[in-house]
C-alpha cells in the first residue's frame, strides 16, 4: 500500500517538529546552570535549525498547522469521555498558544521588525527584573509544550515493538531534560539579578541597548493579543459549537450489539469507539483511537457489507496483523446502520497485544496435526538428579523445535513429554501434508544425533512416536490471556493423538493417516494401508506405519 498524507500523519509530523524546537529550547535553558554567556553561545548552534529562514517557515508552519489540527479533532470528536492521558494531552495542547504566545510574539515583532537583540541577557533581564511573573509563566509553558510533546510521543512509540526495551531510558530522559532546564533557568536569573543588585538603572541600559523600547514592546503586546482574541474566539466557537450540536443531536435509530449482549444507540458520526466510551464500555484502545495500534479491533458479526471500506491508516494496521474480513478498528469506523461486533483483545490490552496475528481469530481450516510422545521418560528421573532429567528433556524438546521451524511447522503446546504441531496454518493443504511428514523425519533425524551426543548419560537411547492426521479442526488462539498460543481443537486433532498412541502398538515411529497421504500426493510404495478401530471413532481409520520418511519427499 502506498503511504498517503492523513490526518494522523500530519498532527504526528508537526509534533515532532515542535517538539524537536522545544527539546533545542530546554537543552539551551540548561547552559545557564554554567552562565548565562554560555546560553547565548549555545544559541548559535541549538537554535539555529529554527532561526535561519527556512526553519522559522517551516517552524511557523508546523506551528499553525498542529494547532488547526487539534481545534479540528476537538471538533470531530462526539464524546468527551477521555482517558486521564489522552486528557491531560488535549489540554495541555489548547494551553500551550495561550502560555506561549506572547513570548513568541514579542521575540518574532521585535527581531524581525526592529531587528531587537533578544539574547538571553536581555530576555530574562526582562523576565526577572520588570515582570518576574513572566518569567514563571515562560517556565510553565515550556514544561506544559514539553509535557504535551511527551505524552505524544510516548503513545506514539509504545506501540513499537523496541519500545520496552528503552522504556526506562526514555523515561528518565523525559524527567532529566526539563529538570536541567529548570535549573539552568534559575541558575541564569539568579545571576542576572547579581549583576543588577544596587544598579538601578541596569534594566533600562539592558533594554535600550537591544531597542526594547516601551514602543516597541507596545506593538509586539498589540500582535500578541490580536493572535490571543482570534485562538480563544476559535476555541470558544468550537466548544459552543460542539455543544449546540450535541444538544440538537438525536441518537440515530441504529444500535450496535457489543459483545457481551450489551445493546447501544449509535452516536451520529462517531466512531465505533466513541460510541463504546460515550456508554462506559470498557474496550480497549492503547494509542488513543489514532489507528497506530490494533488493540481496539473488532469482529463484525452483522453489518460490516455497510460499512465504507477502510481507508489509509485502518487498512495498513490491518495489513500489519494479517487481519481477516470483518475484522476493523473500532477507533476508524463511523458506522451509520445496525451492527454486531465482538471484542478480540481484552480491556486491559497492551501495546505487544496489538502485534498478535488478526489472522488466527478462531475458524474453521483443513490443518496437518502431528503429535510427538518421548517413549519411557518415567525411567529418565531413575537414579539422576532433577536438574540432569530436565537438562535431557530440555535438549530433546530444543531439537523437536528446532525439526519444526526447518520443516514450516507451528509449536502448538507442551504435552508433558511430547508436543503436538500444526502444519498448513498458510500454503496449501499439499504442502502442510508433505512438511508434516518431513518434519517428521527431521525429528527422527535429530533424535538420531542427540543420542550419540547423550550416549554416556543414557542407558537406552531415547525413542519417539509420531502420529500425523490431516483434515478440518477449528483454529485460533486459545489459553489463558497472558499466556496465548495458535492452537487446534475438533476430531483432526484427537485423531492425530490416537495414531502417536498407535505407533507404540505398531513398532513403527511414524504412523500418518490415509487422509494425509492422499491429500499431500506422497508416495509410500513400502508401506502397506492398514485400518484400525481407534477410539473415540465411530469408522475404522486406514493408517501407514513406517520407519523413515522417503528420501523424494
Amino acid at each position: 500500500m502506498t503511504p498517503s498524507l492523513t490526518l494522523g500523519t500530519v498532527r504526528l509530523w508537526t509534533g515532532l517538529i515542535l517538539f524537536a524546537f522545544v527539546l533545542s529550547h530546554l537543552l539551551n535553558h540548561a547552559f545557564g546552570i554554567v552562565s548565562v554567556r554560555a546560553q547565548n553561545q549555545a544559541v548559535d548552534v541549538l537554535l539555529w535549525p529554527w532561526t535561519n529562514p527556512v526553519g522559522l517557515v517551516v517552524l511557523s508552519s508546523a506551528a499553525l498547522v498542529h494547532i488547526g489540527v487539534n481545534l479540528y479533532t476537538l471538533w470531530r470528536r462526539r464524546t468527551l469521555r477521555l482517558k486521564a492521558w489522552e486528557a491531560a494531552q488535549y489540554i495541555s495542547g489548547l494551553l500551550v498558544p495561550v502560555l506561549m504566545l506572547d513570548h513568541v510574539m514579542v521575540n518574532r515583532v521585535l527581531t524581525e521588525f526592529y531587528q531587537a537583540n533578544t539574547d538571553y541577557y536581555v530576555v530574562q533581564g526582562n523576565f526577572w527584573l520588570a515582570n518576574p511573573w513572566a518569567g514563571v509563566k515562560q517556565a510553565v509553558a515550556l514544561l506544559v509544550a514539553w509535557t504535551h510533546g511527551a505524552i505524544g510521543i510516548w503513545h506514539w512509540l509504545k506501540v513499537k515493538r523496541w519500545f520496552p526495551r528503552f522504556e526506562a531510558i526514555l523515561l528518565s530522559l523525559a524527567v532529566l531534560v526539563p529538570a536541567l532546564a529548570l535549573a539552568g533557568f534559575v541558575a541564569g536569573s539568579r545571576e542576572i539579578l547579581r549583576e543588577a543588585a544596587g544598579d538601578a538603572e541596569y534594566l533600562t541600559f539592558l533594554l535600550d541597548d537591544a531597542n526594547w523600547t516601551p514602543e516597541n514592546l507596545a506593538i509586539a503586546r498589540g500582535f500578541y493579543y490580536d493572535g490571543l482574541v482570534i485562538y480563544g474566539g476559535l476555541l470558544v466557537a468550537i466548544v459552543v459549537a460542539w455543544m449546540v450540536r450535541r444538544t440538537k443531536t438525536n441518537l440515530t435509530a441504529a444500535r450496535v450489539v457489543y459483545g457481551d449482549g450489551r445493546t447501544m444507540a449509535l452516536l451520529p458520526g462517531a466512531t465505533l469507539l466513541e460510541t463504546l466510551r460515550a456508554n462506559g464500555v470498557p474496550h480497549p484502545s492503547v494509542c488513543g483511537g489514532r489507528g497506530r495500534c490494533t488493540t481496539c479491533r473488532v469482529l463484525v458479526r452483522d453489518g460490516a457489507d455497510a460499512l465504507p471500506p477502510a481507508k489509509v491508516t485502518e487498512a495498513s494496521a490491518l495489513k500489519r496483523i494479517d487481519a481477516e474480513d470483518h475484522v476493523r478498528l473500532a477507533c476508524q469506523i463511523r458506522p451509520s446502520t445496525p451492527l454486531s461486533v465482538a471484542p478480540l483483545l481484552s480491556p486491559n490490552a497492551t501495546a505487544l497485544d496489538g502485534y498478535r496475528p488478526g489472522h488466527l481469530l478462531g475458524h474453521e481450516q483443513v490443518v496437518t496435526a502431528v503429535f510427538v510422545d518421548l517413549r519411557g521418560s518415567t525411567g529418565l528421573g531413575e537414579a539422576r538428579l532433577p536438574f540432569d532429567t530436565l537438562f535431557i528433556l530440555n535438549q530433546f524438546f530444543a531439537e523437536m523445535v528446532e525439526a519444526l521451524r526447518d520443516s514450516g511447522g507451528h509449536y502448538s503446546n507442551f504435552t508433558g513429554d511430547g508436543l503436538m504441531a500444526l502444519y498448513g496454518l498458510s500454503g496449501t493443504v499439499e504442502q502442510g501434508c508433505r512438511q508434516a511428514l518431513r518434519g517428521a523425519g527431521e525429528m527422527i533425524a535429530r533424535l538420531a544425533r542427540l543420542n550419540e551426543t547423550l550416549k554416556g548419560d543414557l542407558k537406552v537411547p531415547l525413542r519417539i512416536g509420531i502420529g500425523i492426521h490431516t483434515g478440518e479442526a477449528i483454529v485460533g488462539e486459545m489459553g489463558p490471556p497472558a499466556a496465548r498460543t495458535v492452537s487446534a481443537i475438533g476430531d483432526t486433532v484427537n485423531t492425530a493423538a490416537r495414531l502417536e498412541g498407535l505407533s507404540k502398538d505398531l513398532g513403527k515411529p511414524i504412523v500418518l493417516s490415509e487422509e494425509t497421504v492422499r491429500l499431500g500426493t506422497i508416495a509410500l510404495p513400502n508401506a502397506d494401508a492398514q485400518e484400525y478401530a481407534i477410539r473415540g471413532r465411530q469408522q475404522p481409520i486406514t493408517v501407514y506405519a513406517i520407519d523413515a520418511v522417503p528420501a523424494d519427499l
